[in-house]
C-alpha cells in the first residue's frame, strides 16, 4: 500500500506557476474568441473545490476560537506593512492606494469582471503585475486586439466576495483571511498564481491547527502543494494521534492515510493498546467496505509490546480478529514473546521494538553490590543507555543485597536473595523484589524457600529458577527452585548433581550451569543443563577452564562465559559453548581481567560492568563484546566502582533517564 498514490497527494494537484502560465494563457485565447470571456480560476473535478469536511468550511471552525472583531484585527486580518517605513515604501504605498480609490471609483479602469452576479472594475496593469495568470490572459489581448477587449470577463466557480477580497489584496496587500473564507481564498490564490497570498493562507491555517480540522488541513496542503503547511500538519497529527483518533474526522480518513499512520515510528501513543483500537474503531465504521484492509493495517501492530491480559480480555474476543488467519499469526507470535523470555533473541523483529515516538529507551540496569572503601552493600539501580553511552540513577531496591540472583521475566525484572552485608553467610536472603520499568518501582513478591546468596537466578519459559548458592550457614546449595509469578509462589524442583555457589547459568530452551565453588571450595569446569520436559538434569561438555564468578550470557543460541577466578587467578580469558556440537572453544580475551561482575546482552554484544580486577582492586570499568568480530571495545563506566552487582536489559520510559 506505501507505494500507491493516494488521492490528493501533492503530485495529483496544481501544477507549479511555471507550468501552469502558458497553458493557461492558451485557455484564456480561446476563451476569448467567443462573445464574453468566462474563465473558471479553479479547476475542474478534485481542484475545483477543497473538499473539505464534505465541502463544507464547517471542519475549518470546528475546535477553533470563534471569530470576533477582536481577534480578527489582532490575526485574520494580514498586512503587508510591518517594521519602520522608509519613503519609498511610503511612495508605493500612497500610489497603490490611489489605484485603489480609483477601482473602487471606476476611474481609468479597463477590464469589468463579472464574478457570481456582480461586477467588478480594475486596471489590467494592476492585475498583471500581481497574477501570472492575468498576466498570460491579457498579454494574449494585445496581439489580438479587437472589439472583445471591452467585453467583460466572466470569472466562473469564484465566489463575489472572495473576488472582493482578491481584488483588495492585489492593490492593497491587505486582506481579510477567517475560517469562513479561507478554502476559497487559497484555491482562488493557487489558480491565480498569487504566490504570496498563498503563504499568507497557509500560515493562517497553520495557526487554527486543532485535533478536529487537521485532516482536512493536510489534504488541503497536498491539494495545493502547501508543502510547509503539509510538513506542519502532518507533525501535528502524529503528535495528536490519539486524540484525532476519537474524532468523527478520522473516521473518514482513507485507508492508505492510515496505513501511513499506524506503521510509523514516530506516531505519538503512550501504549500500542491505542493503534489497535484506532484500527478497530476505523473498521468498524464500515465494516463491509473496510473490512479488505484489516489484514494490511493490523500487521503494523505491535502485539508483542501489549499486555497479554489485553490480548487475551480484549483482542483474541473480537469476531473480525478471530475470523482474519493472519492476525491469529500474529497473535501467536506475540504469546510466544511473553512466555518465552528467554528466547526473545530469536523473535526480535520491528513488531517488538517499541516505537520511537513513545520514549522508550534499551539499557542495562545495574541492580545492587558492594562499594567504596568500607564495602558497603547498596540497594542502588543504576541504568545504561545504549543510545547515549552514559549511566543514569533509577528507584533503589527496598533491600541492600550483593551477590544476588537477577533475572527478567514478563514485564518485571526479578532481584533474588543474595547477602546485605558482605561476606556474612548469616546475612544471606531469601527474600524477592520486583522492578516495574513502567513505573520506576520496586515492590516485595513472596520469598524463597530457601536463604541463598552467591546464587544465580534464570527465566525460563515464564518460571524463575534460583539455582545453587550457599545457606546461611555457608554450606553450598545442590537445590534449585522454581517461582510462578502467576501464582506468586516457589517450589522445589530436582537438584542439580552438583553443590556449586557462584555458578554461571544461562537460558536457552534449558537452564544450563557452568562452573562455580563447588562444596570444598575448588573452582568448576563442569556443566549441567536442566530439562523443563522431563524434569531432570544432564550432563554436558566441561570447560576449557575452571570459573567461579564469571560473566555468563546467550547470543543466538551459544553460550558466552568470561573472566571469573580459577582457584589462583583472576581470568580475562573467555569461552563460548556450541549446543549442538556439545563443545567449548577459546574466544578473544576481555581487555582486563574480572570476577564477580554483571554482564547483560543487547542485540549480538554482551557488556561486562564492574566487579574486581586481576589484582583484586574494585572497578568502574565497563566492556563490550562484539559477538559477530570477536572484538572488545570500553564504554561508558560505571558512576561507582561496584563489584557483586547483576544486571540484565530492559526497556523504560526514557522520562526516567
Amino acid at each position: 500500500m506505501e507505494n500507491r498514490k493516494r488521492p490528493g497527494s501533492a503530485s495529483s494537484f496544481a501544477p507549479s506557476p511555471s507550468a501552469s502560465e502558458s497553458a493557461r494563457a492558451d485557455s484564456a485565447k480561446r476563451s476569448r474568441s467567443n462573445g464574453s470571456s468566462h474563465y473558471s480560476p479553479n479547476p475542474p473535478s478534485s481542484e475545483r473545490s477543497m473538499k473539505i469536511d464534505a465541502q463544507s468550511p464547517k471542519a475549518f471552525r470546528d475546535g477553533a476560537p470563534p471569530v470576533t472583531p477582536e481577534n480578527k484585527r489582532a490575526g485574520s486580518v494580514v498586512s503587508s506593512t510591518g517594521g519602520a517605513p522608509n519613503p519609498g515604501h511610503l511612495y508605493c504605498s500612497d500610489m497603490m492606494k490611489t489605484m485603489n480609490e480609483f477601482r473602487e471609483a471606476n476611474i481609468l479602469c479597463d477590464v469589468t469582471m463579472c464574478v457570481g452576479g456582480k461586477t467588478f472594475s480594475a486596471h489590467r496593469t494592476v492585475l498583471a503585475a500581481a497574477s501570472p495568470y492575468f498576466k498570460a490572459l491579457f498579454a494574449s489581448t494585445l496581439t489580438n486586439s479587437s472589439d472583445s477587449d471591452c467585453k467583460p470577463v466572466v470569472l466562473t466557480d469564484i465566489d463575489s466576495d472572495c473576488m472582493g477580497n482578491l481584488l483588495n489584496y492585489i492593490y492593497t496587500g491587505d486582506i481579510e483571511l477567517t475560517q469562513e473564507n479561507i478554502k476559497d481564498v487559497i484555491s482562488a490564490a493557487n489558480y491565480m498564481l498569487i504566490t504570496s497570498l498563498k503563504e499568507r493562507c497557509t500560515k493562517f491555517l497553520r495557526k487554527i491547527l486543532t485535533p478536529k480540522n487537521c485532516l482536512c488541513i493536510e489534504n488541503t496542503a497536498s491539494q495545493y502543494n502547501c508543502d510547509l503547511l503539509k510538513s506542519t500538519a502532518t507533525n501535528f497529527i502524529r503528535e495528536n494521534f490519539t486524540t484525532i483518533a476519537e474524532t468523527n474526522e478520522f473516521l473518514e480518513m482513507d485507508a492508505e492515510r492510515l496505513s501511513d499512520l499506524v506503521s510509523s515510528d514516530d506516531t505519538k501513543i503512550d501504549r500500542e493498546e491505542q493503534i489497535y483500537e484506532a484500527i478497530m474503531r476505523w473498521v468498524k465504521r464500515e465494516p463491509d467496505s473496510r473490512r479488505e484492509h484489516f489484514k494490511e493495517l493490523v500487521s503494523y501492530v505491535r502485539f508483542p509490546l501489549i499486555s497479554p491480559y489485553y490480548l487475551m480480555d480484549h483482542v483474541e474476543q473480537d469476531e473480525i480478529v478471530r475470523s482474519t488467519p493472519e492476525c491469529i499469526a500474529l497473535l501467536l507470535e506475540a504469546k510466544n514473546y511473553h512466555m518465552l523470555p528467554d528466547r526473545r533473541w530469536q523473535l526480535k523483529s520491528t513488531r517488538t521494538t517499541p516505537r520511537t515516538s513513545m520514549g522508550i529507551v534499551n539499557g542495562i540496569i545495574a541492580v545492587g553490590g558492594i562499594q567504596g572503601p568500607c564495602s558497603s552493600v547498596v540497594a542502588s539501580t543504576s541504568c545504561y543507555l545504549l543510545c547515549r553511552n552514559q549511566w543514569f540513577v533509577l528507584s533503589k531496591m527496598q533491600t541492600p543485597r550483593c551477590r544476588h540472583g537477577l533475572a527478567v521475566t514478563g514485564e518485571f525484572v526479578y532481584a533474588a536473595g543474595g547477602q546485605y552485608r558482605e561476606g556474612a553467610a548469616q546475612s544471606s536472603l531469601a527474600n524477592v523484589e520486583r522492578y516495574d520499568p513502567k513505573t520506576n518501582t520496586w515492590s516485595s513478591v513472596s520469598q524463597m524457600l530457601t536463604r541463598r546468596s552467591l546464587l544465580n537466578l534464570a527465566a525460563l519459559e515464564g518460571f524463575l529458577y534460583a539455582v545453587g548458592g550457599c545457606d546461611e550457614n555457608n554450606m553450598r546449595l545442590s537445590s534449585v527452585e522454581r517461582y510462578n509469578p502467576t501464582t506468586d509462589s516457589w517450589k522445589f524442583i530436582p537438584n542439580m548433581s552438583t553443590s556449586r555457589s557462584s555458578p554461571s547459568v544461562a537460558t536457552d530452551k534449558y537452564i544450563y550451569v557452568i562452573g562455580g565453588v563447588s562444596y570444598v571450595g575448588m573452582s568448576l569446569n563442569c556443566a549441567e543443563r536442566y530439562d523443563p520436559r522431563f524434569n531432570t538434569w544432564q550432563r554436558i561438555a566441561s570447560m576449557n577452564c575452571c570459573r567461579a564468578s564469571a560473566c555468563c550470557a546467550v547470543v543466538n543460541g551459544k553460550i558466552y562465559v568470561i573472566g571469573g577466578w580459577d582457584g589462583t587467578t583472576h581470568l580475562n580469558s573467555g569461552e563460548c559453548y556450541d549446543p549442538e556440537l556439545d563443545k567449548w572453544s577459546f574466544i578473544s580475551p576481555a581487555l582486563s581481567a574480572r570476577w564477580d561482575a554483571g554482564v547483560a546482552v543487547d542485540s549480538e554484544k554482551l557488556y561486562l560492568v564492574g566487579g574486581c580486577d586481576r589484582n583484586a582492586v574494585c572497578t568502574l570499568e565497563t566492556e563490550c563484546y562484539n559477538t559477530e568480530n570477536d572484538t572488545w571495545c570500553k564504554v561508558a563506566s560505571l558512576p561507582v566502582a561496584t563489584h557483586g552487582l547483576k544486571c540484565c536489559t530492559i526497556q523504560l520510559p526514557s522520562k526516567f533517564v
